[in-house]
């Protein structure tokens, strides 16, 4: 009986997964590419370029300078908009990046707190199986 049991619970764990598991990432981060150019479509080679996360327009998280074809790479580790601001020779350049959204997350019915409290319930129903047929094996006193 007890193999049954076994049997029943991991039968109703892995009904639960799906079968292209998708990933939980706590620490994803975004690589963002942006390409600066003066008014006139030219790339702003050699700029220096400031960063600024989400809530933080004073602050710069991200230094660096531009390619010869004005382009930028930097990873974002949080959604929002962000913005960056190239300083050429004679000209400056801002740009409002929009990383993240409702488009790039996956849209899953299976959440982990679901799976976790799935998991607990056959836990509970596994000890109160056990417990149930230690009482109906004691010998009567």
């Amino acid at each position: 009986m007890l193999r049954f049991a076994f049997i029943v619970v991991l039968i109703l764990t892995t009904a639960l997964v799906p079968a292209p598991s998708a990933a939980f990432d706590l620490f994803a981060t975004h690589e963002v590419t942006v390409q600066f150019t003066t008014q006139d479509g030219k790339p702003l080679a050699n700029a220096e370029v400031q960063v600024f996360a989400p809530g933080g327009a004073k602050t710069a998280v991200i230094t660096g300078r531009t390619d010869a074809q004005g382009k930028f790479v930097f990873e974002a580790d949080q959604d929002g908009f962000w913005s960056a601001e190239a300083k050429g020779a004679d000209q400056v350049a801002r740009v409002m990046i929009r990383v993240g959204g409702e488009s790039q997350q996956s849209q899953s019915w299976l959440s982990p707190f679901l799976l976790i409290g799935v998991l607990a319930i056959l836990l509970a129903l596994a000890i109160w199986y056990r417990v149930l047929r230690a009482r109906n094996r004691r010998p009567p006193s």
